[in-house]
């Protein structure tokens, strides 16, 4: 199986580079997130240093490949109490999708999906030119793969919206991809903001895609079992023998003892001196 494979490929990876993966590494951005966003409250400038520019990195400034992931999105809220209320609660969040995920995988396989999923889309980011800022959308996408992973997880996790509406992780996660759909129509360049989503995704895809096929394979041939064997269970259930006269059958009077006749058929032991 596929899946199979790319777990003993990781395993194999882990032995060898695993002391150097680091912990948490999910909550480290989103804390890096919210220090990006703090400094720009004092220089409004400081956040053109570490958007995501193709000219710029082709240019030189290499460090935009990467420092994109920390640029803040957060709404305009003119109210600066409601503003950080709102991102203490994004952050809690991030933190319990980050302890969540490292429960199921641990800090290598988080490290390997979160660098795997920067990587895909710096790369696309920098191999297609473009004409309009790519920036926000790529760190749109990259929270999108990451919470499409715990989603997909946690399907049954009770996420309190607006810390007050309950709502499953899977519809949130079915949510998530149609506003993706939704942001790559209503972009300017659909072709461009596709091929972003899908490179974001990549990962998601490589790891869950796989997994998902196997089960649904294995639930195919369970059923296929299934119907197996309750045919077989039917068959046997079926009398084997029964009695011409009165229909008797060893199911339905199992002292009965049948034989077959002169005639050719076959009659319990009661009716067969009648026909004898």
């Amino acid at each position: 199986m596929i899946h199979e494979k790319g777990n003993e490929i990781l395993n194999s990876l882990e032995l060898k580079v695993g002391k150097f993966a680091l912990p948490q590494i999910l909550r480290w951005i989103a804390s890096f997130q919210v220090l990006t966003w703090a400094l720009s409250l004092f220089s409004p400038d400081f956040l053109k240093w570490i958007i995501f520019d193709r000219n710029l990195i082709l240019s030189g400034e290499v460090w935009r490949a990467f420092t994109w992931i920390f640029f803040p999105r957060l709404p305009g809220f003119s109210n600066p109490v409601i503003a950080i209320l709102f991102v203490i609660i994004a952050l809690m969040f991030m933190f319990f999708i980050s302890d969540s995920l490292e429960s199921v995988w641990n800090s290598f396989r988080v490290n390997v999906y979160t660098i795997a999923t920067v990587v895909s889309l710096t790369l696309i980011g920098v191999l297609i030119p473009t004409g309009f800022a790519i920036g926000g959308l790529l760190t749109g996408v990259f929270y999108s793969a990451v919470f499409l992973a715990f989603a997909t997880l946690f399907p049954n996790q009770v996420i309190h919206l607006f810390a007050v509406i309950p709502i499953k992780a899977k519809w949130l996660g079915i949510a998530n991809a149609a506003l993706l759909g939704a942001t790559v129509l209503g972009s300017a360049s659909p072709l461009v903001a596709g091929l972003i989503v899908i490179a974001g995704l990549l990962p998601y895809l490589l790891v869950f895609v796989p997994t998902m096929a196997d089960q649904m394979r294995q639930r195919g041939n369970s059923a296929v079992r299934r119907h197996q064997f309750q045919s077989t269970t039917q068959a046997e259930g079926e009398a084997f023998h029964e009695c011409e006269s009165c229909g008797a059958t060893e199911i339905s009077h199992p002292a009965l003892a049948f034989r077959v006749s002169a005639d050719g058929e076959e009659y319990c032991e009661q009716c067969r001196p009648l026909k004898s």
